[in-house]
């Protein structure tokens, strides 16, 4: 087949996938209707309660920048003033959904027009239904918008290095907006922004003997150092977060079996182990080197800028992990390196673009279309579920009557049963729990003890245990060598974890 019939058919497929795309988008639309929520959701909806000074000042003793929580409750403020309170659940995960909608509008305007139709329809999609991605369109945290806006810097940094004199301050200016917007998003986001700034300044100098690359280095060193100004009246409060999490907080330190982790993370399906899952991501792994070989041989040298740009990120995020845990504050966990892989994604779609110059070596997205299939349908059937069980376990929730004491032994649940009913009392038992939940939700009781849960139930108030996991059998049966009977009412899925509802006597 011809050149310029492969280049039709590569049109025809980058349209189909940029449809595709939206298709599917639609269909995650629909998992955004339910009021399913988990532990670290919690947080973010207690946040955008207060006003911005009150958010601000509970992201201090967060762990996190304070950003996207100024964007939530904006956001959510907008949706529910139109379609009204009761849409709230549904307007914080929206949220979460913007992201990909701007980043979409993005990819058929700029990202066609830069790097090609198949290019762009193949990163709409690779970006929809790759591993872990969909789930965090749906999450009410900060990292789809921490993608977008990591994604968007990659963008402004290819086209600056890149291009010639023309707009380059405006350029610089956007990429200056962009990077301090990402560093007070989240904190891993802001070390890929530094990543970003570091290849820029390298690919610049590199090429100092152009006097438009001095002047664009110069306008890049600036916006360098007004950012850490910027940056630098939160700096007391991240020193004092690395402070309180270091050598205390739940996260494990990381090995070399990490770096293997990080790869399974990004490529293999949601709660899909099978062996079709693992020989399609070995395929895949396959396909994207030989795609990168094959690219480099077509364009030689003029792949390293880009591959540069869209692939440190991720190699920064996951270095930089792993230098924190071996300073003794392992505070890398996977999902991290999601802000940065609408970048590596992107990088994916133009090597295989570039790659596929006959028909035949279109085989070479089966890999893609497998892993996403399966992904897909994996991550449905788990929101699906989740949505189920969310109606069920609201309706049994909402059982307990008014002023009741609930009693948990899972600080999970502890959190979430508060949030969903400030007018209960939910005590901790024999654990501690986050000084924000107990301070923001303000109806949580810590450390519960065995003769405090004796003298709740005598004293003649209603009291429930909401016991999750193995254990709960056993603390039913201490309770009753106090005196204590418990009833077992029923049972429902809280956040991810099944528990069971006693009341108890």
């Amino acid at each position: 087949m011809g050149v310029k019939k492969v280049s039709n058919v590569k049109s025809i497929m980058g349209i189909m996938a940029l449809v595709l795309s939206g298709a599917i988008f639609i269909c995650i639309l629909k998992f955004a209707r339910g009021a399913d929520i988990w532990y670290d959701e919690v947080f973010s909806l207690m946040f955008v309660r207060g006003s911005v000074s009150d958010i601000i000042e509970a992201t201090a003793r967060d762990v996190h920048p304070p950003l996207y929580y100024i964007y939530l409750k904006a956001f959510t403020t907008v949706v529910t003033a139109i379609l009204g309170e009761g849409s709230f659940y549904f307007a914080a995960k929206l949220a979460s959904l913007l992201p990909w909608i701007i980043l979409f509008a993005v990819n058929i305007t700029y990202i066609r027009k830069r790097f090609g139709l198949f290019a762009s329809g193949l990163f709409s999609l690779l970006i929809t239904v790759m591993p872990q991605l969909s789930v965090y369109y749906l999450e009410i945290r900060m990292y789809s918008l921490a993608l977008l806006l990591v994604t968007l810097h990659v963008l402004v940094a290819e086209s600056y290095v890149s291009s010639g004199e023309k707009s380059c301050r405006f350029k610089c200016a956007l990429f200056f907006l962009l990077g301090i917007t990402t560093a007070y998003t989240q904190y891993y986001a802001c070390i890929a922004t530094i990543g970003i700034y570091l290849v820029v300044v390298i690919i610049l100098f590199v090429d100092r003997e152009s006097t438009v690359s001095k002047r664009r280095l110069s306008w890049i060193l600036l916006s360098a150092i007004l950012s850490c100004i910027l940056y630098l009246p939160w700096i007391p409060t991240l020193l004092s977060q690395m402070k309180n999490i270091s050598g205390s907080y739940w996260i494990q330190p990381l090995t070399l079996r990490s770096f293997a982790g990080c790869v399974k993370f990004v490529t293999l399906p949601e709660g899909n182990t099978s062996k079709i899952a693992y020989v399609s991501v070995g395929l895949m792994l396959f396909v994207i080197a030989a795609a990168l070989v094959f690219s480099f041989i077509k364009t030689g040298h003029g792949l390293i800028r880009i591959m540069a740009l869209m692939i440190a990120p991720s190699v920064i995020v996951v270095l930089s992990g792993f230098v924190l845990s071996a300073l003794g504050t392992p505070i890398f966990i996977y999902r991290y390196l999601v802000p940065t892989l609408g970048a590596f994604w992107l990088f994916v779609a133009i090597i295989l673009d570039k790659a596929i110059d006959r028909f035949s070596l279109i085989l070479f997205l089966i890999p893609f279309i497998l892993i996403g299939e399966m992904n897909f349908k994996g991550f449905s059937y788990e929101e699906q579920k989740k949505l189920d069980h969310a109606k069920t376990a609201l309706e049994e929730v909402s059982e307990i009557p008014e002023d009741a004491v609930v009693i948990t032994n899972f600080d999970h649940v502890t959190a979430v049963i508060a949030y969903y009913r400030p007018d209960l009392r939910v005590h901790l038992y024999e654990a501690p729990i986050d000084r924000l939940l107990l301070d923001g939700l303000g109806n949580i009781h810590e450390l519960t003890k065995d003769a405090d849960v004796k003298e709740l139930v005598s004293s003649g108030q209603d009291v429930y245990f909401l016991g999750s996991f193995n254990s709960r059998e056993e603390i039913v049966e201490n309770w009753k060598g106090l005196g204590v009977s418990s009833e077992l009412l029923g049972e429902a899925l809280i956040e991810r974890y099944w528990i069971n509802i006693y009341k108890l006597r």
